[in-house]
């Protein structure tokens, strides 16, 4: 995979992510203690003039509990993820086939699990509970040794609106705020990205699809990295930015019923 030079979205999975150098009534219901009777006017009991009572059923417990069971559990932005770039030619084929004006995100998630098996994967990121973690990129390289800048480290929290703008959201359909997670992205100074190299960003994520055990997520990165001197003399610029939308699914799990994928610490 060659970062130095513009890659082609449409080859790999790797290879996605969008680069530009930076030289830049219930009403209110009569408290009751048994079930609801229905009230009929009487001339001993109310005036011939009196509104009709109405009797209203009081949803059984069996109703309730299906209610409850149908709606989906909040949304949980902790563990480990593998993410999937949603220029992806293969991607795109399936989320918006030809003639349909809203994505197909069961098509999606399935199509993201046979490549996540081989493994095959864009990113990479682990959070944890209390909303820190760490990105981790092939494609976020130093341009001259091909290494990887590393590490990305996220900080940030789940919030009840996180908005997608046009340019975010994965199609027009999911413009627009909810529950989400967002934070900022720090590239630490390391010794491969040269003298006074630094790294900085946005990355949000918020759940579009789930089934049961199953979801789907989509999200949004921005990294702008500041190249030191020695990357500068040598010709490189002055730095490099990704900005890109993604899919994301939970990692696999081995045997042992741990999550596979990396870890927060390098």
């Amino acid at each position: 995979m060659a970062p130095k030079r513009k890659r082609d979205a449409n080859t790999t999975t790797a290879a996605t992510a969008k680069k530009t150098r930076t030289r830049s009534t219930a009403s209110k219901s009569a408290k009751a203690t048994g079930p609801a009777t229905e009230i009929s006017s009487t001339e001993d009991t109310a005036p011939a003039d009196a509104p009709a009572a109405t009797s209203e059923k009081t949803p059984s417990a069996v109703e309730t509990a299906r209610v409850v069971a149908a709606k989906p559990a909040a949304p949980r932005f902790e563990g480990k993820f593998d993410l999937y770039s949603t220029r992806l030619p293969f991607l795109m084929s399936e989320y918006l086939p030809a003639g349909a004006s809203k994505p197909d995100f069961t098509a999606v998630y399935n199509k993201i699990l046979f490549f996540q098996a081989k493994p095959d994967f864009t990113l990479r990121i682990v959070l944890d509970a209390s909303g820190e973690g760490r990105l981790a990129c092939s494609e976020i390289v130093n341009p001259i040794s091909d290494e990887e800048f590393e590490p990305i480290m996220i900080s940030g929290a789940t919030k009840r609106n996180v908005r997608f703008n046009a340019e975010e959201a994965v199609h027009t359909s999911t413009v627009g705020s909810g529950e989400g997670f967002e934070g900022k992205l720090v590239l630490e100074e390391t010794d491969g990205c040269g003298i006074g190299c630094s790294g900085k960003g946005t990355f949000k994520m918020r759940r579009v699809w789930e089934n049961e055990a199953k979801e789907l997520f989509e999200g949004w990165l921005d990294l702008r990295i500041t190249y030191g001197p020695t990357l500068r003399r040598k010709g490189c610029g002055n730095g490099d930015t990704t900005m890109s939308s993604f899919w994301a699914v939970r990692a696999l799990k081995d045997a042992n019923g741990e999550e596979i994928g990396i870890d927060k610490d390098i």
